[in-house]
């Protein structure tokens, strides 16, 4: 279930980008409360960024992840992420929000290597190292 209230202005609105999403679509009853206390200030949060925010609840350990990413990457589970956690009873959704937004934007600024990046600096290093030991070997045969 997508929770999401969008008035016309918003919906015409070119800058509104983000949105948040409660997977899998069900809250119990006490964070579903604190979400709706906090959904404006979320939604405030969210709506000029190219990105989502995610909700999650986790009936098992009784907690809920606050997820921030791009929506493609957040369906095929790969890519730049910022997860949040708190208890199911805690009221700290905009502070937990407000961390996960900006964790995610630090990301974004100084992205992880890829693997063809890792791979790429490794091979220069050991271009750059034969070469040096090239041109040791060179001027000993020079000597």
């Amino acid at each position: 279930m997508k929770v999401q209230n969008i008035t016309n202005s918003q919906f015409n609105s070119p800058e509104f980008k983000g949105k948040i999403d409660i997977i899998p679509g069900d809250l119990s009853y006490e964070p579903a409360k604190y979400v709706r206390k906090a959904y404006n200030s979320l939604q405030e949060m969210i709506k000029d960024k190219p990105y989502n925010l995610y909700i999650r609840q986790n009936h098992k350990n009784h907690t809920v992840n606050i997820i921030a990413q791009k929506e493609d990457n957040f369906i095929k589970n790969k890519g730049i992420k910022a997860e949040g956690m708190l208890s199911s009873s805690a009221d700290l959704y905009e502070e937990v929000a407000s961390l996960v937004i900006n964790s995610y934007e630090k990301k974004l600024q100084n992205p992880p290597k890829t693997f063809g990046k890792k791979i790429q600096e490794g091979l220069n290093k050991v271009w750059h190292k034969f070469l040096e030991i090239m041109e040791i070997e060179d001027e000993v045969v020079k000597k």
